[in-house]
């Protein structure tokens, strides 16, 4: 047992003893190669190789094995902080820019790119000890091919992007664009190579793009696209000529298509938009002089079918156009016009096949733009009128509904005043030739004035009415007067006969009176003489006879004798009643 614990002992310190050695020999390696690199740092700074020395410098003052000459060590590193520094900042950068890229991270790396930019003109450029260096030890990390390739993969990146959004017809997120643009362009060579690039590219994807959405009829999209492209290169200062170009190509393939295919309400607001569109960014575009004359054709092409009574497709064209302009007033001449031409559209339409008859009607009367008066199938009487506000107002009358079949509707011009309409309508009578009724139209009511069976009438100028044999009249068998009495039409009186008669006639018509045309040879009051178809007469009434033809009404009273050229005849005397000289 002894003699195993003292062997155990033995080992062990025999295993000390080997680990000391090691420990004294790795000791020994380290203490030489600190002495070295010293010395190597050393011929390094001799020779001006300032950056191999800073480096040589750092292994010794970080070799702990042995303290030898750390204080000219630390004098060393001090006055070569600035590279240092350098290695330091541009492994910095670089270790930056490989994390932006692998976390997708374009404005930070545009960021770092940025401070590493600033930093090199700091030291490359300045007129420091140790601005030489940079150079060497750039090349030395390699900062400039990595950057290079950093740029790389997100051009890379962003060119895919622009290639799946016309894959995919999906142009909702096109900032690939501008962050192409961000890529310095040291990256593209110089500033030419990369605006040569860009704009190429751009081109092309908008050309590709604009056609996909010709193509799929998206035409809306195509011009509010085009115009927030054209803001967008313009806030970048670049300019896309083949923006404005490209959009009036398809714009006018479009219109025309449209034009031909008598689609005139799509080309009147494409029209308009494109017209909105070119006179921001194109105000000298061709297409836009096409378009106007082509709307001033349709303009006039919808005037002319109004005017040719064309009515509905006038109204229906010029509705079309109203994207492009305001067409409401035309529309409005338009139903005016019609109106006018067809009064009955004022009336409401009647139920089934049912039409209204016996229509009349008229503009700019009875304070109306357009009046009508009509009767329908159960021989209601219709007034209808429209004022100079557009407003529409029917009214009507159920007098004769009865069973009257109305023959002929008419609105009496001498009974009618400014305002308030008289509608005469013509029945069947069973008594008569006719039945005779009388309407007044007021604002808010059609009244009956008249209703008589008569084998006629007539309406004189005073307002009054001649009614032939009235049935059931005190005038019955006779011609006579009807006068308007407070708000109706009621027998006056008979009228007088007037027959129409040569001068030999007189005699014959003793109870009548009279008509003749004489000639009255010599002037007087009361009396003179006068001769009519070779026959002498005397005229008495309470006249003042001159010289000439004219026109007298009277009866007969007697013969009387008088002396002509010196002989006695006898000759007829009529009592003058009226007397019109020619």
């Amino acid at each position: 047992m002894m003699t195993r614990r003292l062997f155990s002992l033995q080992s062990l310190l025999l295993a000390l003893c080997l680990i000391m050695l090691v420990l004294i020999g790795y000791k020994g390696i380290e203490i030489s190669a600190k002495i070295s690199s010293f010395k190597e740092a050393e011929r390094l700074y001799a020779e001006k190789d300032l950056v191999g020395a800073e480096t040589w410098y750092l292994k010794t003052r970080d070799n702990r094995s042995i303290l030898y000459h750390e204080d000219e060590i630390a004098a060393r590193l001090e006055e070569l902080a600035p590279i240092t520094k350098m290695k330091q900042q541009l492994d910095f950068y670089d270790s930056e820019g490989a994390e932006a890229v692998a976390e997708g991270q374009f404005d930070r790396l545009l960021e770092i790119y940025a401070e590493l930019s600033q930093f090199r003109n700091t030291y490359y450029t300045g007129d420091g000890p140790y601005s030489e260096y940079y150079r060497e030890i750039s090349q030395a990390i390699g900062v400039s091919e990595h950057f290079a390739s950093y740029f790389a993969q997100f051009k890379n990146q962003f060119y895919a992007e622009m290639n799946s959004n016309l894959t995919n017809q999906n142009y909702d997120d096109e900032s690939f664009k501008w962050n192409l643009l961000e890529i310095p362009e040291i990256f593209y060579g110089d500033q030419d190579k990369q605006m040569n690039e860009l704009m190429a590219a751009y081109e092309d994807y908008d050309l590709k793009k604009f056609d996909a959405l010709a193509a799929n009829g998206l035409y809306d999209r195509l011009l509010t696209d085009a115009e927030a492209i054209l803001s967008a290169y313009s806030k970048n200062d670049l300019k896309a000529p083949w923006v404005a170009s490209k959009v009036e190509e398809l714009m006018e393939a479009l219109l025309r298509q449209e034009l031909e295919a008598d689609n005139y309400s799509s080309f009147a607001r494409h029209a308009k938009q494109y017209n909105a569109f070119a006179a921001k960014v194109n105000p000298k575009s061709s297409l836009v002089t096409y378009v106007e004359g082509q709307i001033a054709k349709l303009m006039k092409q919808a005037k002319s079918l109004s005017r040719d009574g064309a009515y509905q497709e006038a109204i229906d064209l010029y509705t079309s156009l109203n994207p492009y302009q305001d067409t409401a007033e035309a529309v409005s001449q338009v139903r005016l016009a019609w109106m006018a031409a067809e009064p009955v559209l004022l009336l409401p339409q009647l139920e089934g096949d049912k039409q209204y008859t016996h229509v009349t009607g008229g503009t700019k009367s009875y304070n109306a733009q357009i009046y009508v008066a009509a009767a329908d199938g159960d021989n209601r009487v219709y007034f209808g009128k429209m004022n100079d506000q557009g407003n529409i107002q029917v009214l009507t009358n159920t007098d004769l509904i009865s069973g009257n079949s109305i023959q002929s509707l008419s609105i009496d011009p001498v009974l009618s005043t400014r305002q308030n309409p008289v509608i005469k309508v013509t029945a069947e009578s069973l008594n008569r030739n006719a039945l005779y009724a009388l309407f007044e139209v007021s604002e808010s009511s059609i009244e009956l004035i008249l209703w008589v069976e008569a084998d006629g009438l007539e309406t004189n100028s005073d307002g009054s009415l001649l009614v032939d044999n009235p049935y059931g009249s005190a005038g019955e068998g006779q011609v006579s007067i009807y006068e308007r009495i407070d708000s109706y039409y009621q027998f006056t009186g008979v009228k007088k006969f007037i027959r129409d008669v040569t001068a030999d006639q007189v005699a014959q018509y003793p109870n009548d009176t009279i008509r003749l045309l004489c000639t009255v040879t010599q002037p007087g009051f009361l009396e003179t003489l006068a001769y009519a178809d070779d026959t002498d007469i005397v005229l008495k009434g309470n006249f003042d006879f001159s010289e000439g033809d004219a026109v007298i009404t009277g009866t007969f009273l007697q013969y009387t004798d008088i002396i002509v050229q010196g002989e006695w005849i006898t000759v007829p005397v009529i009592q003058v009643e009226t007397y019109e000289p020619k």
